[in-house]
């Protein structure tokens, strides 16, 4: 079995500079753009006139400067395959269970994906991917659609590129909210932010574009990041100078504070953009939006950053916004800490196929956070020096509200390269700091796939739950392939313990597609998937599954078996069977064409006790 491997826990020092910022901050009024329903659009040309390859975070230059970094650090830690011994000062908390998981975001003839996740209390996904919007019903077991984001901004009569989409579900308003870049240059950036009308995503949405160039000094938007109070959506991007190097290209990241309300009744909204985020004269970069934790928070928003361009660093800065837009006391800090943990540069990952087929990493900014307990938990790419594979950063920033200091891991697998990681929260109470994290998973002799774990917020770390495993290894670009960017999380708030993650991962034709998956810190509730030890083996494929259902099971002697399907209240639905079943490997099927779309239950009991209770999905 795989172990994972935690390095360095320590506590940092509580020395701490509070920086107040000389911070800009310029208001706007936005008008609606357009109002879309989308369940009235019929087409979708999708038309894509672009390289392969999105563009990387921080534009080409950038990816340059990056592999000169990475080529260097890799001589001083080389990919060592050697297995590690896992040390943790507790019992390692359970593995996070895995409930429905399906097929997301095809692939669309680019890469990475880029990917986030939003689901309503009601049971609705949005999942996005570049540039590509796909919905689900949990409730029936069925796709609502899948539109790119060209014809969803149709509306605009916005012909230029639309990519990097972001998306997040509002639990007080019961409302999604989309956001998506437009355009490459000055003169054709903007930023499309879409509010919901209702809980459902084929509904009506108010469409609002934000200025990409909003200071008109010739910079367009990149990488936008999200997330939201109770009363703001936050948007965070960076302002770059159009084709030009790293060491000229980057120039500042902005965060735009916009009164979500407004968006959603389609009147125009108040929008306010800060600038001019420094630390000791340098601008603080790649700004991460610090979500809530069992639900949203505020009115304060904090954000997170790093040194991320570094080989290595122990500086993360805390920015702070401590009010609502347009309030007389509104300040902005920036606190820099000191980590006891070094970060490093993450290393291109490992993958199987022909020659070396490494996998990019990017920087290790921090791509997922939020706020619990009076701590910020947050994840990012890093390099594993014992072994040179990427691993992920989890830090803990305690008494964020007083004397904030940090906690630190380095989470490292024996096996696999882990990266691009994201967070929530899945506890309860306030002496519970559990969190679930969820990351892209790749290795020499292991095709890429989704995976997660479960934290206990102390520095101990369960072992891995494979979301999908991969099919085969990425084969789309010539030479190295892209690897992920980022990867969606959310908290189900109705449902607490439950996170909806989704995931990049390589199907049977060498294609980047999206995976989406339910993880529980329990057992699904209502009727509870079980395997009696008397069970060497079982298998239930396909799932999801239309016509035919398969079952491969190898029990340790005959008995007489009765198969049963029951809905998920534990309702019986139809007795399929009742036989003498010999020891042994034995496969039983039975068809699903009578059922209703939806969420069933396998039960298959013998006279004394229950020997299998195991979900599938009927589409």
């Amino acid at each position: 079995m795989k172990k994972i491997k935690i390095i360095l826990l320590c506590l940092s020092t509580l020395f701490t500079i509070n920086v107040n910022a000389q911070t800009k901050s310029t208001k706007f009024t936005i008008q609606k753009a357009a109002t879309v329903n989308v369940a009235d659009i019929k087409e979708d040309w999708n038309p894509v006139v672009q390289n392969i390859e999105m563009p990387s975070p921080g534009g080409n230059g950038e990816k340059q400067k990056l592999k000169a970094i990475k080529d260097s650090m890799s001589l001083v830690y080389p990919k060592k395959h050697t297995a590690l011994n896992q040390k943790s000062k507790m019992p390692a908390p359970p593995a996070p269970f895995l409930g429905q998981n399906l097929q997301g975001n095809l692939y669309n003839s680019s890469v990475p994906n880029d990917n986030d996740i939003a689901i309503s209390d009601g049971n609705k996904i949005v999942s996005v991917q570049n540039s590509t919007v796909f919905k689900y019903d949990i409730n029936t077991a069925t796709s609502l659609g899948y539109i790119s984001l060209g014809s969803f901004a149709s509306v605009l009569a916005n012909p230029n590129i639309k990519y990097d989409p972001k998306v997040i579900y509002d639990p007080i308003q019961d409302k999604f909210i989309l956001v998506f870049l437009n355009g490459f240059t000055d003169l054709t950036s903007s930023i499309t932010v879409a509010f919901s009308t209702s809980n459902d995503p084929n509904g009506s949405w108010n469409m609002y574009e934000l200025p990409g160039n909003p200071f008109s000094n010739g910079l367009w938007t990149d990488y936008p990041m999200l997330a939201m109070t109770d009363q703001e959506v936050f948007i965070t991007g960076n302002l770059l100078y159009p084709d030009s190097s790293w060491q000229t290209g980057f120039n500042e990241t902005i965060i735009w504070q916009v009164n979500k309300n407004s968006g959603y009744s389609g009147s125009s909204i108040q929008a306010m953009v800060h600038n001019n985020i420094t630390c000791v004269g340098k601008p603080v970069r790649n700004l991460c939006p610090v979500k809530g934790g069992i639900d949203t928070y505020g009115p304060e928003m904090n954000f997170l950053s790093n040194r991320n361009l570094d080989p290595q660093n122990d500086t993360i800065f805390i920015v702070n916004i401590n009010d609502t837009l347009g309030a007389p006391g509104q300040t902005i800090t920036v606190t820099p800490l000191i980590s006891p943990v070094t970060y490093f540069m993450a290393p291109a990952a490992l993958q199987p196929g022909p020659g070396v087929q490494l996998l990019e990493t990017n920087d290790s900014r921090i791509l997922g956070a939020f706020i619990e307990n009076d701590k910020i938990q947050f994840v990012s790419n890093c390099l594993d020096t014992a072994t040179g594979n990427c691993a992920v950063y989890h830090g803990i920033i305690n008494d964020i509200s007083t004397t904030p200091y940090l906690t630190a891991n380095i989470i490292s697998d024996t096996l696999l390269e882990i990266g691009y990681p994201n967070i929530s929260y899945a506890g309860s109470g306030t002496t519970d700091h559990t969190s679930i994290i969820n990351f892209d998973h790749t290795a020499q002799t292991v095709f890429p796939g989704v995976s997660a774990l479960t934290s206990d917020g102390l520095g101990n770390y369960s072992p891995m739950t494979t979301i999908k495993a991969g099919l085969s290894y990425f084969s789309v670009l010539t030479g190295n392939e892209r690897w992920g960017d980022y990867s969606g999380s959310q908290r189900k708030y109705n449902q607490p313990g439950r996170v909806w993650v989704n995931g990049m991962w390589a199907n049977a034709s060498k294609k980047n597609t999206t995976w989406i998956g339910e993880l529980s810190l329990s057992s699904l509730a209502g009727v509870n998937e079980q395997t009696n030890t008397s069970v060497n083996e079982v298998s239930i494929y396909p799932n999801p599954t239309s016509e035919l259902m398969h079952v491969s099971i190898t029990i340790e002697k005959s008995d007489i078996l009765k198969f049963e399907v029951v809905d998920v209240t534990g309702k019986l639905v139809k007795v399929l069977l009742q036989d003498k079943v010999k020891a042994g490997k034995n496969n039983f099927s039975f068809s699903t064409t009578p059922l209703a779309n939806g969420i069933y239950f396998l039960k298959i009991t013998s006279a004394t006790k229950e020997v299998l209770t195991q979900k599938f999905v009927k589409n």
